[in-house]
């Protein structure tokens, strides 16, 4: 007597196993979870905060009356100093990655119920949740030191350098899929570096020569730097900004999402 069996290509699908879907409490739950982990952490505080608050100290306010690109040289060196911790913040994440890769954290988690779309959107909100305390701090100083502005004009700074993030989001969890966990950060400070010094972060671009701006201003980290500025003078960077910031942030997320296929075909 046989046993009639019933493959998965031939189970009705009403009846056929179904992938858990993705649920806001369980995002929300790793998502705390990582934000508490990421505020404790000591090298968090020193990139993100300590270090963003000792250069703006240091350098902020000792321009006087100097003024760049129509802004005091205090507000041009705290909104820079701010970009600067966000970026670290929301960059980091892709370390997080490459740390967790190679100690199988990750693999682990595709074990629970949390989802590859879940951890990977988990880490890049997570970046941008922890950057918040850096634009608090700064602006703080600021506004202590003698920046005077309104609450709204507060809050569309911060947006408008948070949003201008979303390619240097896409690029660490690239950058976290590709390269080993003692390499990433070094990896990561080489490019954030690079973007800043090219991107006019440090300096007025103003001040290069005529086919470096031009270079420039088709790089991500030009049009991040130029949206905290233009928001505090109650402007924006513009259409011609939107549209390179977002042609980096799809070309980044292609390619971290083709890195993170293959790392789970690998699994």
């Amino acid at each position: 007597m046989t046993t009639a069996t019933t493959s998965p290509a031939t189970m009705p699908t009403s009846t056929r196993p179904r992938a858990s879907p993705m649920t806001s409490s369980r995002t929300l739950a790793y998502l705390r979870s990582e934000v508490r982990r990421t505020l404790r952490n000591r090298r968090y505080m020193v990139f993100t905060i300590v270090t963003p608050l000792l250069l703006f100290l240091l350098v902020g306010f000792a321009g006087g009356d100097t003024k760049i690109d129509h802004l005091t040289f205090l507000e041009y060196i705290m909104v820079s100093m701010a970009t600067f911790g966000t970026l670290a913040a929301v960059y980091s994440r892709g370390g997080a990655i490459a740390q967790e890769r190679s100690t199988g954290w990750n693999r682990q988690l595709r074990l629970t119920a949390l989802t590859g779309p879940e951890y990977v959107v988990g880490k890049i909100v997570t970046g941008f949740v922890t950057a918040v305390p850096s634009l608090v701090v700064i602006f703080a100083v600021g506004a202590i030191g003698g920046v005077h502005l309104s609450p709204v004009r507060w809050l569309a700074i911060s947006v408008s350098i948070l949003l201008a993030l979303l390619p240097i989001a896409a690029l660490g969890v690239w950058v976290g899929y590709l390269a080993k966990p003692d390499s990433a950060q070094a990896i990561g400070g080489a490019i954030y570096t690079a973007l800043s010094l090219l991107g006019g972060l440090w300096s007025s671009v103003s001040d290069y020569p005529q086919w470096l701006q031009d270079i420039v201003k088709v790089l991500p980290m030009y049009w991040i730097a130029q949206s905290g500025r233009t928001a505090l003078v109650g402007s924006w960077v513009g259409w011609t900004g939107v549209a390179v910031v977002a042609a980096w942030t799809v070309l980044f997320s292609t390619l971290a999402g083709r890195a993170y296929r293959q790392e789970s075909g690998r699994a």
